[in-house]
């Protein structure tokens, strides 16, 4: 913070983004450059930096903007490099704008001052400059992308850390082996031809001291990985992912797929990785079929399939014993982070299933009660949130169509080229027909509105626990999955009740805790 008399206090905001190959001297350069115009022009500044893309679509991706944002009312100018600095995204452009507009904020260059609240040419001017900067982006993440594949193509290693067992040459930008990760990769391979699972593997490579690259033990999930990886027969894989729009929603989907062989050295032979991964979907496709067998025997039970260990977070067995009954078995799985045997102790799962009864009756009365409010105040909710969007669709609307005007003064003026104004016209078209086809369905839900998805949901539900206590074992089980993810099961023995026998009152009644996690 400068503590310089001042003729006018501002906020400082510097940005640099690591996907045009800027670094800390880029950033090192701006601020002094910063620096500098304040102290001769008598700027007193707070400075805000950080490193982060322009073209984030929300404010809350990028910190330091926000920050500055939520004290604005601090300051009298944003002072930065450049208007491209603060933002490459229209949307977050607007409401930067609005704010400044708001607080009579001027946004000062060391090319250019921008009065928003007071200039209607500043204005034009900031919306042009950028929707200009917002096709820069999209040209540059255009052109990385392109480069991106092309060297994906020659075998180059381009995305993300490489795997355990390899090293990124610098130099030629491939994979390398690393001799001492790369013995873990095959003894893993080796074990599993011996017909181990991912389980038992982890758990040899824990007890003889093997650490992966990050954490202190390894986990099934990682083994699984290592055993799915191309990467190890020296395939490289590259997902060329694009931004889709669904359903009014947002989400990444794979485009195309560059997949080039022999990209460097293989740390497991061809046959051997085609082997192993047959062996691997043969083993996956009979133990879906074990699992979804009801055992002919024991018959199923309540909580089949649904009870975790709440100590290391794996799954729990169920085991009939004769004469006995059924029983939650004990959780020997290695922890994590030590390697030593999980403390989860096991108990007759009728304490288990009684408990779930009480449970069960207790949520329906909740979801009595949710349903009852939602029926006296959803369809009003939401058919106010309709409501607003649409005024906001509106406005967003007449908004476009003044820089549509605009625009056609600045063609008149001739202030920027041909070209560019032609991209920029072509750009707020696009806008317009994506508000009015937002603003459609919008209008579409409002007159279709009738009863709430939530009611549906919650009385679906009770339907479901209505019949509860008539169903067999099998079929309460298939009700639970229908709206409980899982249950964590915890009951960890101190040791003087370990020490007694196993079918000792005080042991079997020993208490136990557990908690239910809803879809």
């Amino acid at each position: 913070m400068n503590d310089t008399p001042a003729t006018i206090f501002g906020a400082t905001y510097l940005r640099i983004s690591r996907d045009k190959g800027e670094n800390e001297d880029t950033l090192q350069n701006h601020r002094e450059m910063m620096e500098e115009f304040c102290r001769q022009n008598g700027y007193g500044y707070e400075m805000y930096e950080e490193i982060v893309s322009g073209g984030k679509y929300e404010i809350e991706e990028r910190p330091q903007l926000q920050q500055m944002l939520a004290n604005i009312e601090k300051y009298e100018a944003i002072f930065t490099v450049s208007l491209d600095r603060l933002s490459r995204n229209g949307l977050v452009s607007q409401q930067i704008k609005q704010m400044c507009i708001d607080y009579d904020i001027k946004i000062i260059t060391p090319s250019q001052t921008f009065d928003l609240s007071n200039s209607q040419e500043d204005r034009l001017l900031y919306d042009v400059s950028s929707m200009f900067a917002t096709l820069e982006y999209e040209m540059i993440g255009r052109r990385n992308k392109y480069n991106r594949l092309q060297r994906a193509r020659r075998g180059e290693h381009v995305v993300g850390q490489p795997a355990y067992g390899y090293r990124r040459n610098k130099a030629t930008h491939k994979l390398e082996i690393y001799e001492p990760e790369a013995a873990v990769v095959r003894y893993i391979f080796k074990l599993h031809n011996e017909g181990l699972g991912n389980r038992k593997i982890a758990d040899i490579l824990n007890s003889e001291g093997y650490k992966p690259r990050r954490g202190h033990s390894f986990r099934p999930c990682n083994v699984r990985r290592m055993l799915e990886n191309p990467v190890y027969k020296g395939r490289l894989v590259l997902h060329d992912r694009e931004r889709v729009k669904e359903k009014g929603k947002y989400s990444y989907k794979v485009a195309d797929t560059i997949i080039t062989d022999n990209a460097h050295p293989a740390i497991i032979p061809h046959e051997e990785w085609d082997l192993a991964n047959r062996e691997r979907a043969q083993r996956g496709a009979q133990a879906m079929i074990l699992r979804e067998k009801t055992a002919a025997k024991s018959g199923a039970s309540m909580l089949k399939d649904l009870l975790y260990c709440g100590v290391c977070g794996r799954k729990l067995v169920i085991k009939k014993e004769r004469n006995r009954g059924y029983f939650i078995r004990r959780c020997e799985s290695l922890l994590p982070n030590s390697g030593e045997k999980c403390g989860n102790h096991g108990m007759k799962l009728k304490f288990m299933e009684e408990e779930m009864v009480l449970t069960i009756q207790a949520y329906r009365q909740q979801l009595q009660e949710a349903l009852e409010h939602l029926q006296r105040r959803d369809s009003l909710h939401i058919r106010s949130e309709l409501e607003e969007r649409l005024v906001h669709l509106e406005n967003q609307i007449d908004e476009n169509r003044k820089q549509q005007a605009n625009l056609l003064d600045m063609a008149l003026k001739k202030v920027f080229p041909h070209e560019e104004l032609k991209a920029a016209k072509e750009r707020l078209l696009n806008q317009e027909h994506s508000l009015r086809e937002q603003k459609d369905t919008a209008l579409r839900q409002l007159q279709e509105l009738e009863a709430s998805p939530g009611m549906k949901l919650v009385d679906g539900i009770m339907n479901l626990l209505d019949e509860f206590a008539f169903q067999m074992p099998e079929e309460q089980n298939i009700t639970l999955k229908q709206f409980i993810r899982r249950i964590n099961f915890t009951r960890v023995l101190p040791d003087d009740i370990r020490a007694l026998h196993e079918r000792s009152r005080e042991r079997e009644e020993y208490p136990f805790s557990y908690t239910i996690e809803y879809f």
